[in-house]
């Protein structure tokens, strides 16, 4: 009896020793908490990483020289990888993240639904601008339901990427410029029927988030600081407007790389932070798989969330290379700030996530 004692006095002793030797601040043991007040951080071998892998994916961006501002890595809820590469980046930097606000504007659409104030997404689009004249009203459009215009498939006459957006000839910035761009919109002429044809269209995020104002009574940054931002933590944004003085829902947000961090973790926890369902996780799970296939590689959900089924990662994108990646089955939410001018770096960023990120992964 007493060998048994003094051998587990001993085992106290001994773990008692090693706790205090372990340095203030390192991450040991995986701790679940939530990054409301801010992000810990951790190494990446302490979160299953190989580090080499994450360096040498730094060094291929410097190597490149693409004006990539910003990487975070977040493992098991650390960010074990930060990495500022334009000297006018940091942490607290707030970042265009262009059309990713589509992706927060689909977020306050979901949460409108929890809460009643939009009854269904298979409801008629037209039903809810009823003191407005709309040209062009065929059965086709009469038939655009507000998944339609989620997924992007509301079959509308429109070409978004024929012109760049610094061309005033650019189909969304003659809408932006119009008197009024929700009417604008709405009076487009019909191509095809709704549902059969996906076509990227930003007029349909100015639809979606019209109809939230107008359910709610607030601004779309009211509804989105009050049931979106403030759950996570989020209080350092800008969301600005467009020309004729609308908050632009489809690419005005800019917000630092942590908080875009913060979203793809809301997401990646299916809509849930903390004790709090914030958005659906069923509107979660809709957003984020493939709708339609869009590419031999890559599908679209609803609202800019973007997918590659064959690497199991989902995405937030926004022009430039504004990238929130989520992979579940690696527990992983990558972020990219960036200013990569001319073609989008689609194919690029994949290898960098799937290659780097996703292969430093080592349980």
């Amino acid at each position: 009896m007493r060998t048994r004692l003094t051998a587990l006095v001993t085992a106290l002793v001994l773990l008692s020793l090693v706790t205090s030797c372990t340095p203030a601040g390192t991450t040991t043991t995986r701790e679940t908490y939530w990054p409301t007040e801010g992000w810990r951080t951790s190494t990446p071998e302490e979160q299953g990483m190989d580090p080499a892998r994450l360096a040498q994916l730094i060094d291929h961006i410097k190597q490149l020289g693409l004006d990539v501002d910003g990487v975070l890595v977040v493992r098991h809820g650390y960010i074990v990888l930060e990495e500022y590469l334009d000297f006018l980046n940091d942490k607290d930097w707030l970042h265009p993240i262009y059309s990713v606000t589509k992706s927060i504007t689909g977020a306050c659409v979901g949460i409108a639904l929890e809460k009643g104030l939009i009854t269904g997404l298979d409801r008629e689009m037209v039903e809810f601008f009823p003191d407005r004249t709309i040209q062009n009203l065929d059965e086709r459009k009469q038939r655009i339901t507000l998944e339609h215009l989620l997924t992007m498939t509301g079959g509308m006459a429109w070409n978004e990427w024929q012109y760049p957006y610094t061309d005033p000839r650019n189909a969304w910035i003659q809408a932006l410029r119009s008197p009024d761009t929700v009417q604008y919109i709405l009076d487009l002429p019909m191509a095809d029927e709704p549902g059969e044809v996906w076509n990227y269209n930003g007029g349909f995020t100015y639809l979606l988030a019209e109809i939230v104002t107008n359910a709610s009574g607030q601004s779309i940054l009211d509804f989105a600081t009050e049931h979106l931002f403030k759950p996570l933590g989020i209080e350092n944004l800008n969301w600005r407007k467009d020309w004729n003085g609308r908050y632009d829902v489809a690419g005005g947000l800019e917000m630092t790389a942590r908080d875009l961090a913060k979203f793809g973790y809301l997401y990646l926890h299916h809509g849930r932070w903390e004790d709090r369902q914030v958005v659906p996780a069923d509107f979660v799970a809709e957003s984020t798989r493939t709708h339609n296939m869009v590419s031999a590689v890559t599908g679209y959900g609803y609202e800019s969330w973007w997918t590659h089924p064959d690497d199991g990662v989902y995405y937030a994108a926004g022009i430039y290379g504004q990238r929130i990646y989520v992979a579940p089955e690696l527990d992983l939410v990558v972020v990219f700030t960036a200013n990569i001018r001319g073609p989008d770096p689609e194919g690029q960023m994949r290898r960098w996530v799937r290659d780097y990120i996703m292969a430093a992964c080592n349980d």
